[in-house]
């Protein structure tokens, strides 16, 4: 018994100095949505319990596992409903997105990966950007409460995600010896974040936003976005996947 727990040390410890690792390659679209959430702020007056807020974005300087130096550009759009009327706390929240752009693979494994994979990385297809679409959904619950003028909130749900492109054609290719696909091209991940943000009086809301996306592998994401009363809100984000970049958008109340 002794023998046999040895044999099994001795064996990861000599994988991981060999440089054997498989390294782990998902879709583009298994990454943060980048949704500016609509905290309750009358927009244009209007303080009605629906809204749809549509955004656009870019975002570059991409990094992620098994992922470096893209770029990307999409839309979002999500209705929220607040299911007991405005002034409540809870919501309901649906959004849809399509996204798409180019990204370079990279070992990302501490420079572990296995040596197969690392000399793929040094030839001409190695160092070329592959493009990719995707198409995201998203179901989150969740509340905001306001404590003075401090907004605090948390939601949780569930994102499928769809795409294809010359980034799935290569991942597949690498899949059958020096890579492991972590989905098909299409999946599911378990959603969550948690906001913080502070009532400006009649100049709006500014709130900050941390997302979290698992289920075999961890994204995270982060959103600065100020909320206009005209129903206008623009910020800057931060998410695995998707890059540092920018997004811009206005909110509908129905």
């Amino acid at each position: 018994m002794k023998a046999s727990v040895l044999f099994c040390f001795l064996s990861a410890v000599s994988l991981s100095l060999c440089g054997c690792l498989n390294p782990h390659i998902s879709s583009m679209g298994a990454s943060q949505m980048i949704v500016a959430h609509q905290p309750r702020l009358a927009v244009n007056g209007d303080s009605s319990s629906m809204t749809l807020s549509v955004d656009a974005y870019g975002g570059a300087k991409m990094q992620g596992r098994s992922i470096k130096d893209g770029f990307t550009g999409g839309a979002t759009a999500a209705l929220g409903y607040r299911p007991f009327g405005f002034s409540s706390p809870l919501y309901v929240e649906a959004a849809f997105g399509g996204k798409g752009g180019q990204a370079s693979l990279d070992c990302t494994e501490g420079g572990k990966c296995n040596d197969g994979y690392n000399a793929w990385l040094e030839t001409k297809e190695g160092k070329k950007k592959y493009s990719f679409w995707n198409l995201q959904e998203r179901i989150a619950l969740g509340a905001d409460f306001d404590v003075g003028p401090v907004i605090l909130g948390l939601g949780a749900g569930i994102q499928l995600f769809e795409g294809g492109g010359d980034f799935d054609d290569i991942r597949d290719y690498l899949g059958k010896s020096l890579a492991d696909n972590d989905d098909e091209g299409y999946g599911i991940k378990l959603y969550s974040s948690a906001r913080v943000g502070a009532r400006l009086g009649s100049y709006g809301v500014v709130a900050f936003d941390a997302d979290f996306m698992w289920l075999k592998t961890l994204n995270v994401g982060f959103m600065l976005n100020y909320y206009h009363p005209s129903g206008f809100h623009g910020g800057l984000f931060a998410a695995q996947k998707v890059g540092y970049g920018v997004n811009f958008g206005k909110t509908f109340s129905f």
